[in-house]
């Protein structure tokens, strides 16, 4: 097939599938290195300074980008006015709140349970202030469908990260592990400033050959539009980094309460966090690109009453995020001592990765649900499940962590009743979208992913290679899933069309 010819709404999801693949590759890779050069405990810390981080982030931002895009993608000659307007607000709050953690971060680190923390909270604060100017910008080009200059700017942001972060760590790390992961935060913020420089320039450039007009009038009532849909999104965005904030305190103390040092159990918080639940959460790329393409497509097709178009669609990308996640949580199910081993050169994570193999279903039905309620202009339902799902978790935590024969298998079981009860609540509002879809379909999928997984299961001994190659012996075993897999998708779809 010529690219030419490949539909604009595949090319678009195509694009993001590729850009959020890289992304997290190399996120990946990152912090591989990272957790081996610093250890569970180092990771732990960075996990915890990040958690802050990811709240204060949705704090200043909160919906704003996803409200501009929507926006945007209804009105597109106007979105650069209210992208102008909104940035001086950002630039105000964000400011202020990076002078006050850069000022304060000795009494953040303790409040946050752990006084070793200041040099992460500190080298995060310019983050705080460059980041949401970068997401604000993103949203503002995302409802231009422009996806290929922000995936750009995303791999130019992660490989800058990234960069300096293993950089900084290496050079400092004969001055102690935690103060050289801590300094090497400083990338953070300097990647959000190169992919910030991208964004600007292609700007500028689009910009003189379109000839933008930024004096065009608006009315006060976008600007209400704006503000009623972005605090709807942003309670409902804020609740998961306060969520992950949250956890950074209880999980952590309530190990001590289980009878671990602290520093055991920042290290076991580590291990779930930073890395079990980086592996489980990486499947859900293919979600995060369908449902970053599919929002502004539904926005349009609902706001236009294309009520037909709308379902449909709906329904599609419902029954490709159930694939995808079946396929992934069999992935991990199967091979999830193999993943340990390969990344982390442990097993230690391995249990953890396969107790937390249905997140990739659990997350991906979430975030594609929520975007077809938030394109219903129905940001409630989220909400309600969001903050229901946090309450459940949060209980979980606290007390089957300290329980015999719990401890971290107690917040594993938090984050699984979090997604699910968000995903349910979700399902419930959508009903009468989805009350059509081919349940039948969706089980046959199920049976024959369940009869490959089967079968690479049964096949694992019997492929041999002609060399010993230690922790990569499980690939060709991998490969196979994924042929396999790919193989039955590809005779599905072709059939279908």
């Amino acid at each position: 097939m010529n690219w030419m010819n490949i539909p604009p709404g595949l090319k678009q999801t195509g694009i993001r599938i590729g850009a959020v693949s890289l992304v997290k590759a190399m996120g990946l890779i990152g912090r591989i290195i990272l957790t081996r050069m610093a250890g569970p405990e180092g990771i732990g810390l960075f996990q915890i300074a990040y958690s802050y981080f990811g709240f204060m982030l949705m704090l200043i931002t909160g919906g704003l980008p996803t409200s501009l895009a929507m926006y945007t993608a209804r009105q597109p000659a106007l979105g650069w006015i209210w992208f102008k307007r909104l940035s001086v607000l950002l630039v105000l709050i964000g400011g202020t709140l990076c002078l006050l953690t850069l000022a304060y971060s000795s009494s953040i680190s303790r409040w946050l349970g752990n006084p070793v923390l200041e040099p992460f909270i500190r080298s995060l604060s310019l983050a705080i202030f460059v980041v949401p100017l970068l997401n604000l910008l993103r949203g503002y080009l995302q409802g231009l469908e422009h996806y290929g200059v922000i995936a750009v700017s995303e791999l130019m942001e992660q490989a800058v990260r990234i960069g300096i972060m293993l950089g900084v760590t290496w050079l400092w790390l004969p001055k102690g592990v935690m103060f050289a992961v801590g300094r090497s935060l400083i990338g953070t913020a300097i990647g959000g400033i190169a992919a910030f420089v991208v964004l600007l320039l292609f700007l500028r450039h689009v910009g003189q050959k379109n000839g933008i007009q930024p004096l065009t009038p608006t009315g006060a009532s976008d600007g209400l539009w704006l503000i009623k849909s972005s605090l709807v999104i942003s309670v409902t965005r804020l609740l998961i980094p306060f969520s992950d904030m949250l956890d950074a305190i209880i999980i952590p103390l309530r190990l001590q309460t289980a009878g671990y040092t602290s520093t055991q159990a920042t290290a076991m918080y580590g291990l779930l966090t930073g890395m079990a639940l980086l592996v489980v959460y990486m499947p859900t790329t293919v979600t995060a690109a369908i449902s970053h393409t599919l929002t502004m497509k539904l926005v349009l097709a609902w706001q236009e009453q294309r009520f037909v178009y709308f379902v449909k669609n709906s329904r599609k990308a419902m029954e490709l995020v159930w694939i995808s996640g079946i396929i992934s949580s069999s992935f991990l199910w199967i091979f999830n001592r193999g993943l340990s081993q390969l990344f982390f050169n442990s097993t230690q994570t391995a249990e953890l990765i396969r107790c937390l193999s249905l997140i990739p279903l659990l997350v991906g039905i979430r975030e594609v649900s929520t975007s077809i309620l938030w394109a219903q202009e129905n940001k409630k339902v989220s909400l309600i499940g969001t903050t229901i799902g946090i309450t459940v978790a949060t209980l979980s935590h606290y007390y089957l962590i300290p329980l015999d024969g719990f401890h971290l298998l107690g917040a594993v079981a938090g984050v699984l009743l979090m997604e699910l009860t968000i995903m349910a609540g979700n399902l419930i509002g959508l009903r009468n979208v989805l009350k059509e879809i081919h349940m039948g379909s969706l089980a046959v999928h199920t049976l024959v992913i369940a009869a490959i997984s089967a079968l690479v299961i049964g096949l694992g001994d019997w492929i041999i290679l002609p060399v010993n190659w230690g922790n990569y012996s499980i690939l060709p075993n991998m490969l196979l899933f994924f042929l396999l897999n790919g193989v039955y998708l590809m005779i599905h779809y072709r059939f279908r069309s």
